[in-house]
């Protein structure tokens, strides 16, 4: 297994694209990158920063950073496919997102989520993110959580 972790570029967009829609599908809902998802028509544009988790050609995670103010990132695109849980690649792109947000001079990493999403809550709270006030108007998201970093 030769699992690397790279910076997204145009090259990926077609297996970002591929992979997104595949875990979208796993989760019932649709990707709609040309409407609700607009952003990942121009990732370089829209992100801090956006991670590829790469084993061989394939993506098989994503993670990214989207700006909210001078102090405060998001933590999106957090997917990984399900065949690679349970080996600490979840945590790994996590660690990698914040790094890069400390890097960066951010102070602070925030994110939405939904109560359904059991495996990424237990994911987040062991990386230290504790439950926070709303900070977005995410009609979906019921949950949402802040890092100090």
């Amino acid at each position: 297994m030769d699992i690397n972790l790279v910076s997204y570029d145009a090259s990926y967009k077609q297996r970002v694209f591929d992979f997104t829609d595949r875990c979208f599908a796993e989760l019932g809902k649709k990707f709609e990158p040309s409407g609700r998802h607009y952003f990942y028509e121009d990732i370089e544009n829209s992100f801090e920063a956006f991670y590829c988790l790469i084993d061989g050609e394939k993506v098989i995670g994503t993670v990214a950073l989207k700006k909210i103010d001078a102090y405060t990132v998001e933590l999106k695109a957090l997917y990984l496919d399900k065949a690679y849980r349970g080996q600490h690649l979840g945590s790994r792109l996590i660690r990698a997102a914040i790094d890069e947000a400390k890097a960066r001079g951010f102070k602070s990493m925030v994110l939405d989520s939904m109560s359904q999403y059991k495996e990424a809550l237990r994911l987040y709270e062991k990386c230290g993110f504790k439950n926070t006030e709303r900070f977005n108007d995410n009609a979906y998201a019921d949950v949402f959580m802040r890092l100090e970093l």
